[in-house]
């Protein structure tokens, strides 16, 4: 790996920023200054586990450090167009591991959440209280589908501890920029970067859209919260194989439901003609070993979608289904042009008229499939060490925009939504998702 890291001293590389990571860090950095050193879209993940381990802190602290040993980009720090990561030898290791790897006693993770916390180095934090595991760190060193990837490789470390490890040389397993991994290897081309504004073109001439009712903008940040709510197998089961049946993927369905949703309970003064979002797609599924493995990195692209709107559920996931599995095999192009797309989204953003439009108050909707695709239920063998009795993604939310993710693990499907209680309540947010439910089963299942 390594491609395009720089060394600017004897123990620093740097990197720039690509594909959505300048778009996080400037996005953070606004927040920070505004909400106390919280920022928006910090990501926090959290496992509950069992724990079969004589001595747990002894050895979940060496499998932090092994992870940072192989996959180096977990202690990457970020700035203003760059990305940083400091060689430490064993002994200054060891100061990193005391600083970034947190005993907690008296917490569960949800509390951990809602306090909120200012960026700093991802940090592990172990909570013995309610036998969890948290992961939390900026969104411009892991996306979604990352933060599943790292807990495979953390737990692989628990039951297969390596103790022979010197640091000093691990910079060698950088990972590289998104811009390296699909091609671009210098400045993007005139019509490269005319097509990157196309595309974002099309989803900002289409804000204002559809959005719920909030009060951001006219009340300070309060904490945030991630709600979950929990489909049985039964249910799961009955809407995955109705899915099938209709050849629509579960993604497709579950985000025709939100927007359903979304169109009935909208505030009235928001454009509720029309639905506009950028879909999000990951990558890694397009690129070569061993990138397509690399935990801690965001490799994904959000790519706009829009509809008219009052329509059908039929019309809406069958839309959606064309857009999710067809729109980067027609469009082979965007990826070529992604660097463009960001670059541009990052220039629009930092302008005093996007600043002051008012903040879209639908959710960011993303998909994170089957968890068991990247995190097994148990590890260690027949012995099962590590049993991973629950998994979720958070991200925090001080702006004002929602976050709704969904995936199923253990066989049922989960929503989770990310709010700020200053600006939604809690009984809407739930509303909200007890409605999903009942699209999907009255369009799905039939009941």
């Amino acid at each position: 790996m390594n491609m395009n890291w720089t060394q600017i001293s004897p123990t620093r590389w740097e990197r720039p920023l690509s594909g959505m990571e300048e778009y996080f860090v400037f996005i953070g950095n606004i927040t920070a200054a505004l909400y106390d050193g919280r920022q928006q879209y910090t990501v926090l993940s959290k496992v509950k586990v069992t724990l079969n381990i004589p001595d747990v802190e002894s050895a979940l602290r060496h499998a932090w450090k092994q992870v940072r040993y192989e996959e180096p980009d977990i202690a990457t720090t970020v700035e203003p167009g760059k990305k940083i990561f400091e060689v430490l030898d064993d002994t200054s290791i060891e100061k990193w591991v005391d600083e970034t790897f947190i005993i907690d006693t008296q917490r569960d993770a949800e509390e951990l959440y809602r306090i909120g916390r200012t960026m700093k180095p991802a940090t592990l934090y172990y909570l013995p209280k309610s036998s969890e595991l948290v992961i939390h760190g900026h969104h411009a060193v892991f996306d979604g589908i990352g933060m599943i990837m790292f807990w495979d490789r953390f737990f692989r470390a628990v039951t297969s501890p390596n103790y022979d490890i010197n640091f000093g040389g691990e910079h060698v397993r950088l990972a590289p920029a998104l811009n390296e991994l699909v091609g671009l290897k210098g400045p993007a081309t005139q019509e490269q970067s005319d097509k990157g504004l196309a595309v974002l073109m099309e989803y900002i001439t289409k804000l204002p859209a559809i959005g719920f009712p909030s009060k951001v903008g006219k009340v300070p940040a309060g904490q945030c919260q991630a709600m979950e709510y929990v489909f049985d197998e039964e249910s799961t089961s009955a809407i995955i194989k109705a899915c099938k049946a209709r050849g629509v993927t579960v993604t497709s369905a579950v985000h025709a439901a939100y927007i359903t949703v979304l169109s009935k309970y909208a505030d009235p003064d928001s454009n509720t003609t029309r639905y506009a979002s950028p879909n999000e797609f990951n990558l890694r599924g397009r690129l070569e070993e061993p990138y397509n493995k690399v935990a801690a990195a965001n490799y994904y692209l959000p790519l706009p979608f829009s509809v008219d709107l009052p329509a059908t559920f039929d019309e809406l996931s069958t839309a959606l289904n064309k857009y999710y599995r067809g729109y980067l095999n027609q469009h082979p192009e965007v990826l070529d042009v992604q660097a463009s797309f960001t670059q541009a989204l990052q220039q629009v953003v930092k302008t005093p008229e996007y600043q002051s439009a008012p903040i879209p108050t639908d959710a960011l909707v993303s998909s994170l499939g089957v968890v068991e695709n990247h995190l097994q239920h148990s590890y260690g063998g027949r012995d099962a060490v590590v049993v991973v009795e629950d998994w979720k993604l958070a991200c925090d939310n001080v702006l004002g925009m929602t976050g709704f993710h969904f995936y199923t693990f253990r066989g049922k499907l989960r929503f989770v939504y990310q709010f700020n209680e200053a600006y939604q309540e809690a009984k809407d947010i739930r509303l909200y998702m007890e409605e999903m439910e009942r699209v999907l089963r009255g369009e799905l299942v039939g009941k």
